[in-house]
């Protein structure tokens, strides 16, 4: 069973907009922590600012989470943590509305009272990201290549 402050974290993500981020006192807490590829931040404040700029960048943002996981802790001593998978994406403003998803895995952590207290997110920013940009992305792609397993289909 899915706990109602993480059933709320996750319709809060799947509808972002600018106007619900006044919602977040209720979703996170104070000191809430957010990692991903880019950001390491503390605070629901700084969240705030890392929400309202990705809305700047991503136009059409579509955030669905396909799957939720209880993360056990055998000693039954840490608090309570979920694993998303899901999909994220949009169209890049900075690079000409150009059309951009990616798969990831989150690990979120609910306070005492169900609120979040952390969320770290786990995706490939080469393949999600950097190989998308113009210059940097056949590099990546090509450095890819030159490590893959050789005589394997890749896909």
């Amino acid at each position: 069973m899915i706990p109602p402050g993480l059933t709320r974290y996750i319709e809060f993500m799947s509808t972002l907009s600018e106007a619900r981020l006044s919602e977040l006192p209720t979703i996170v807490t104070d000191d809430m922590s957010f990692q991903d590829p880019f950001n390491n931040l503390r605070g629901r404040e700084a969240f705030a600012r890392c929400l309202h700029e990705m809305l700047g960048q991503l136009a059409d943002l579509k955030i669905t989470v396909t799957h939720v996981g209880e993360l056990l802790d055998p000693a039954g001593e840490g608090a309570a943590r979920y694993v998303l998978r899901w999909t994220f994406g949009g169209r890049l403003t900075k690079l000409g509305n150009r059309p951009w998803q990616v798969t990831g895995m989150s690990e979120v952590t609910l306070a005492a009272d169900g609120r979040v207290s952390s969320h770290i997110d786990y995706w490939d920013a080469a393949q999600g990201l950097y190989e998308q940009l113009p210059l940097v992305g056949g590099l990546l792609r090509w450095l890819r290549r030159q490590l893959a397993v050789r005589g394997v289909i890749q896909y």
